[in-house]
């Protein structure tokens, strides 16, 4: 069956609120629209929002061609408890948040009416997550309608291998054959016809010499299935896949068509930043080819199953996936998650979704069934690991399973101590962030606490742990466990292993470990992309920011911020990665010079890649430089303030005095050669906006959008770094603002209204484009100063 988007027209409100019904386009956060507050009892780990309980509603008008006709319904996330009705009868209900699940409605609407479609999303008993999770239907919903002898969506599977062996399998409600095709750039080069037996078809297909998928070639071709009984047409759809043949093993590490890889990971949280959850197909894309263009060539959806836009944009960009299941299986995390009760009940469910989202998608290499899991400590644990990791098999043997496994809170477990309490769930996450110790105790601990993870990951209880999952995992994932890395290879000689969680300051080392352990297959930093909730574990708090008491709502540990902007500490990632010699200098905010502050074990930085601070002039602080040479010369103005010898690619000069002009890097190797040079400019002149739209022409379709980079710059274009103002957003034509704001950690406003505060000069906006053909205009201004851009909508 075919899909036609089914995101126009909405109508939602929160219960008690029928009175103040709003007209909305999916996807749609209604966290966003909530109060935060140090009092909601979301807590930092949901960036203080509140819960709700929603309810959208849209009309569908069934007319006499959909007699005899199969009208599903798709809803690929609804955060969470969604319950579905049509015309008031409740047909369908989905307790977890994160997976994908297909409503037929056909034998509940009324031909020749208007019909109501209602969904309720229950996210009111909080918290119920460990970062910021969103509410409401907050990605795709899709509308089929296709005759009752069909191909049922997400029900095919291809496994294309690199020798161009093709295995496709399918259901379908009836029917007596189905004919296939592949194309490449709308060429046939393929095609084969399957008899139907008891619902199910499969075929193998031969495709000659044909163009391979990995990251470097992320090449496509399209499968269209056409279904047949007694010659007569009665159901098609198509899909996009990729050739690749991916294979593991201790000696070889991960391969993918015959060639080693090293997994450049990036764990992510599924929201868009000022966007909040709302997973629109744009932000999706941008967030995946951001990565790629970083030098990142492996994602892991931290810590739960990813949207298709997600999944369609790794298979264009060329980017491996490890898909998750879940956090929580049998013991609470927090008291109203997914774990326990309702995780048994649906688990089974959830899971077969997952993999049938991921089925024909050559990104995805790697199912992970849970992540930080304290029950692996435990029997209990163990025996479900192996049913899970069974049933993955069991439904997709192509693959390997892996987790994400904290060995520090799994041996905790197992000695009765466990962090999250017990399986009965009595006591089991209760104790929210805001009720830990916020003193410099706390943050000592919290500095410290990577080191005691590390160190017990080594340990004989740690052993006993991985002893349990013998067998059961094809790649065994560990969270902080760098300790442990050379022991696995000496202790167990046959086992495959992949950091699935690391510290951002453990690169270097972690990666020559990748590069010498043949079965270390990868890294993945926590977080490539920061993300909203778990607040302030990475932010760099400064002690005029604390005094002042706004909440943070982002975590921090982003090597690229909630908008979208590469950190410097990601160009030092790079390096790492061997991918560049050019140096790059990062300077700790002359606005906060001489201030205390306090960092964590996720980020002992705050550097930022310029030298434009207006009203700083005379003031010091440390500038880091990153670069691959053997000795650093930091240089200001021409004036050198030394050499200094790099370690793990880093060189720190202390109460560098801020002077307009240039500040220089340069790097040398131990032969006193010149490998790479990096400036930095002081942009002066009066202070302007600068708005630069990622695409200046928009689809009239309603959904197309595009992201706006807002910048305050002088005479060369380049962003002052200390010259923030308050903007004001205006949006005419037909266009519609559904986002603003900006990477300031604590901001005042929020992200749906038309005013906001730029940090470091920046901010952001999102439009998206209306029904009807009309140029946009948007306006942003300050006090005397307004920027226009003009985008074309068709």
């Amino acid at each position: 069956m075919k899909a036609r988007s089914f995101n126009l027209g909405w109508s939602f409100f929160k219960e008690g609120s029928e009175n103040n019904k709003k007209t909305v386009t999916l996807p749609h956060d209604a966290m966003l629209y909530e109060n935060r507050s140090k009092d909601n009892p979301s807590g930092a780990a949901c960036a203080y929002f509140a819960g709700g309980k929603y309810i959208y509603e849209k009309t569908i008008a069934a007319d006499e061609g959909w007699r005899n006709k199969s009208v599903i319904l798709e809803f690929e996330g609804v955060y969470q408890k969604a319950v579905v009705y049509v015309n008031e009868n409740k047909v369908c209900s989905n307790i977890y948040g994160y997976s994908n699940f297909f409503v037929p409605i056909n034998d509940e609407i009324i031909l020749g009416k208007e019909n109501t479609i209602k969904v309720v999303a229950d996210n009111s008993d909080v918290p119920n997550s460990r970062w910021y999770s969103g509410s409401g239907i907050y990605r795709n919903v899709k509308l089929y309608v296709g005759n009752k002898k069909h191909i049922v969506p997400d029900s095919v599977f291809v496994k294309a291998e690199a020798d161009g062996r093709t295995f496709i399998k399918g259901e379908v409600t009836g029917g007596e054959a189905v004919k296939l095709c592949i194309s490449k750039d709308g060429t046939l080069v393929a095609d084969t016809l399957s008899q139907v037996t008891d619902g199910k078809f499969e075929a193998e297909i031969q495709v000659d010499d044909p163009s391979l998928w990995d990251e470097d070639t992320p090449t496509l071709y399209d499968l269209s299935i056409e279904l047949f009984e007694a010659e007569q047409s009665l159901d098609e759809t198509s899909l996009k896949f990729g050739f690749r043949t991916i294979s593991w093993d201790s000696a070889n590490g991960l391969t993918v068509n015959g060639k080693k890889v090293l997994l450049r990971g990036s764990c992510i949280h599924h929201d868009n930043g000022i966007l909040g959850a709302a997973a629109i197909d744009e932000a999706e894309d941008r967030k995946i080819r951001i990565h790629k263009e970083a030098g990142f060539n492996a994602i892991r959806s931290a810590h739960n199953p990813c949207s298709k836009a997600i999944l369609n944009a790794c298979d264009k960009y060329g980017v491996y996936v490890m898909d998750e299941f879940a956090d929580h299986w049998l013991i609470h995390k927090n008291p109203y998650d997914y774990a326990n009760e309702e995780f048994k009940a649906n688990w089974e469910k959830d899971l077969l979704a997952m993999i049938r989202k991921d089925f024909s998608h050559p990104s995805v290499i790697m199912y992970s069934i849970g992540n930080e899991i304290s029950e692996l400590g435990l029997d209990s644990g163990a025996n479900m690991a192996k049913e899970l990791a069974e049933y993955v098999k069991k439904i997709d043997p192509t693959r390997c399973v892996t987790a994400g496994i904290n060995l520090m809170l799994a041996t905790m477990a197992a000695k009765g101590k466990g962090l999250y309490g017990k399986e009965d769930g009595n006591n089991s996450g209760n104790q929210s962030m805001d009720n830990m110790p916020t003193s410099s105790f706390f943050n000592m601990l919290m500095n410290h606490m990577g080191d005691i993870m590390d160190k017990m990951a080594s340990g004989k209880d740690a052993d006993k742990v991985t002893a349990r999952l013998e067998g059961i995992l094809d790649i065994n994932g560990y969270n902080y466990a760098t300790s442990r890395y050379i022991s696995e290879g000496k202790k167990y000689p046959g086992r495959v292993i992949v950091g699935s969680e690391t510290l951002p300051r453990s690169i270097y080392k972690n990666w020559k470990l990748c590069e010498k352990l043949s079965y270390l297959i990868g890294d993945f930093v926590w977080t490539g992309w920061d993300y909203l909730g778990e607040s302030g574990i990475g932010t760099v708090k400064y002690k005029s920011e604390m005094d002042a008491g706004d909440l943070i709502i982002s975590g921090g540990p982003g090597l690229i911020d909630i908008c979208g902007k590469m950190r410097p500490e990601m160009q030092w990632n790079r390096m790492i990665w061997h991918m560049t010699d050019i140096p790059e200098i990062s300077v700790e905010p002359m606005s906060h010079a001489g201030e205390k502050n306090s960092i964590s074990m996720w980020r002992d930085n705050d550097g930022v890649a310029s030298w434009t601070w207006p009203g700083c002039e005379g003031k010091r602080n440390k500038v880091r430089v990153y670069a691959t040479g053997a000795y650093v010369e930091l240089l200001v103005n021409g004036k050198s303030y030394g050499r200094k010898k790099t370690k793990e690619y880093k060189a720190d000069f202390k109460n560098i005095m801020y002077v307009p002009g240039t500040i220089t890097a340069k790097s040398y190797d131990t032969e006193n050669r010149l490998i790479g040079e990096k400036e930095l400019l002081t942009d002066e002149g009066e202070t302007r906006i600068m708005l630069t739209p990622s695409k200046t022409k928009l689809v009239a379709n309603g959904e197309d959008s595009c992201f706006v980079d807002i910048d305050l710059v002088g005479d060369k274009n380049i962003t002052k770094s200390s010259c923030d103002k308050m903007l004001r957003i205006k949006v005419d034509g037909e266009g519609e603002l559904i986002a603003f704001g900006s990477a300031r950690p604590a901001p005042k406003e929020s992200f749906i209204g038309n005013t906001h505060s730029t940090y470091l000069g920046k901010a952001q906006a999102v439009i998206r484009s209306g029904q009807q053909p009309s140029k946009i205009t948007i306006s942003v201004s300050s006090v005397n100063r307004t920027e226009k851009l003009v985008i074309d909508c068709q």
